[in-house]
């Protein structure tokens, strides 16, 4: 029997997100026509969910997560997999120094949502994400020069606020309720999303990933982690 690609899934970060992303793999794969359990492609999935939040540490506030995820990856690898997808936009901040000291490639969920706007035509976008993935300015680097108006809120803005207590916030944030998304979440998050006038709204969040299908968006927006399902798809069945 042909050896499959075997991708492995860096996840908990959060662990909701982690396990969203594993059903969309599998929705990717239903959509493509896979039926049967051995024509569906070999992943395995790590819960990472000891590294160290994202945001706080690019706010100089916890520990860098790079060691950690440095062995998360290298386990990942002695256990054969070909490429890796982490489950965390804000993680991919720390991406480069985690190249210097592993082997496997990355789906850079950045990369494939800017050549996604791309492709699709669209003119303009805004980002809703963590602060922590704000101060990065991976998504501003990969869709700025590609001609796309990109926008943002500020950090620190009232806006900005109210997207990282959808997150956060230890009674109602999304990381906090999971995949059972709270009533004030989805109010906070509604009342954002007219703010900026783009033609799509990118969920530049793993959390917001699932929290946005709840919302009442009047234009399109965009998943990276579908992105990242239907590359590790094509990945699979062109290798």
């Amino acid at each position: 029997m042909k050896n499959k690609p075997l991708i492995g899934i860096l996840g908990g970060m959060g662990t909701a997100a982690g396990l969203h992303f594993q059903n969309l793999l599998f929705q990717e794969c239903t959509k493509q026509g896979i039926i049967g359990d051995q024509d569906y492609p070999e992943w395995i999935y790590f819960n990472a969910s000891k590294a160290p939040d994202r945001t706080a540490a690019l706010n100089k506030l916890a520990s860098s997560p790079t060691e950690y995820l440095v062995s998360s990856v290298k386990r990942m690898e002695a256990a054969g997999a070909d490429l890796i997808v982490v489950i965390c936009n804000t993680a991919h901040a720390f991406h480069k120094q985690i190249l210097q000291e592993t082997n496997i490639p990355w789906i850079d969920l950045q990369k494939e949502t800017a050549s996604y706007i791309k492709r699709k035509g669209y003119r303009s976008a805004v980002l809703f994400s963590t602060e922590g993935t704000l101060k990065s300015g991976l998504f501003k680097e990969a869709i700025e020069p590609l001609g796309i108006e990109y926008m943002e809120p500020n950090p620190g803005s009232e806006i900005q606020q109210k997207i990282t207590k959808s997150i956060y916030n230890e009674h109602f944030g999304i990381k906090y309720t999971g995949s059972c998304i709270s009533e004030k979440a989805k109010e906070l998050l509604q009342s954002v999303i007219n703010n900026y006038k783009s033609e799509v709204i990118i969920a530049g969040c793993t959390e917001l990933s699932f929290a946005f299908p709840e919302l009442n968006l009047t234009r399109d927006w965009i998943d990276p982690l579908i992105l990242a399902a239907q590359k590790c798809f094509e990945y699979c069945c062109k290798s």
